[in-house]
């Protein structure tokens, strides 16, 4: 109770964060080297490099997202099938970021046909605009429970501990996004929040468990229904394009504009 009350630093959040920031790069990248290569002949070779980013960064967010997760952790990627929402929503950003970078470079070789040119693009990423409206922050990824122990990758873990984490309330790591799920624990968070001078509102996790949203929270949420709002204008802008319904000559420029803003909102990301 007392470490969980002490107001110490999530050392979950420079991960988080990275993690955002990281993306967002390559997304302005991405922004950056669509304009360069619609803006000169000469630079229309880019078209076959920027839809390997969009796999860079899928690769990327497969790999690193959620620390309790195979290959930054020890729990394979069953555990968050059944069990971890949020972890679970990073391996389908993950996946939709590889497709889009595959379905773009199919297109650009002209393997496509007009259907699919037109309509594969903006309905991934309308899917994944989707998925950030219900993005899980609250529900607990249970990492440290005991049902959590068949899930290890045991060959990755350490030979002297079974478990993932110790079951040891003092040993539990701070509080991330998620809310922890027994009653002695929320009873801790909410200690440490009156400490920290945090507001918030009372509800429930997707589990139906108590928690507070607490301003942290509500700041994620915000922001995350930001990247949505920028995702649909992508989804829209990319129809317009690839569908030839609008032929001036600045339409092409503006579904890449929205993808560089949408990394920009990335890499200032803060919880």
């Amino acid at each position: 109770m007392a470490h969980w009350a002490s107001g110490e630093q999530d050392p979950n959040k420079p991960a988080s964060e990275l993690n955002h920031h990281l993306v967002g790069y390559a997304l302005i990248a991405i922004g950056m080297l669509v304009i360069a290569g619609q803006s000169a002949k000469r630079l229309r070779t880019l078209q076959y490099v920027w839809p390997f980013l969009f796999i860079a960064a899928g690769l990327f967010l497969a790999a690193w997202s959620d620390k309790e997760m195979w290959p930054r952790g020890n729990l394979s990627w069953t555990w968050l099938i059944h069990h971890d929402a949020e972890a679970r929503q990073h391996k389908i950003y993950a996946v939709l970021l590889i497709v889009m970078g595959v379905i773009e470079y199919l297109r650009v070789n002209a393997k496509l046909n007009r259907f699919w040119q037109t309509w594969t693009f903006p309905i991934l990423a309308l899917a994944g605009a989707a998925l950030l409206m219900s993005h899980d922050h609250t529900a607990g990824s249970g990492a440290s429970s005991p049902d959590a122990r068949k899930y290890v990758v045991y060959w990755l873990a350490d030979r002297t501990t079974k478990a993932p984490l110790s079951e040891s309330p003092s040993d539990l790591p701070p509080h991330d996004h998620r809310m922890m799920p027994t009653s002695a624990a929320h009873e801790a968070h909410q200690a440490q929040l009156e400490l920290a001078g945090h507001e918030g509102t009372d509800g429930h996790n997707g589990n139906g468990q108590p928690h507070r949203m607490t301003a942290a929270m509500a700041k994620v949420e915000r922001q995350h229904l930001w990247f949505a709002l920028v995702g649909v204008f992508v989804v829209l802008f990319k129809v317009i394009l690839d569908s030839t319904i609008w032929r001036r000559s600045f339409v092409r420029f503006l579904w890449p504009s929205c993808v560089a803003a949408l990394g920009m909102l990335l890499a200032l990301y803060t919880e």
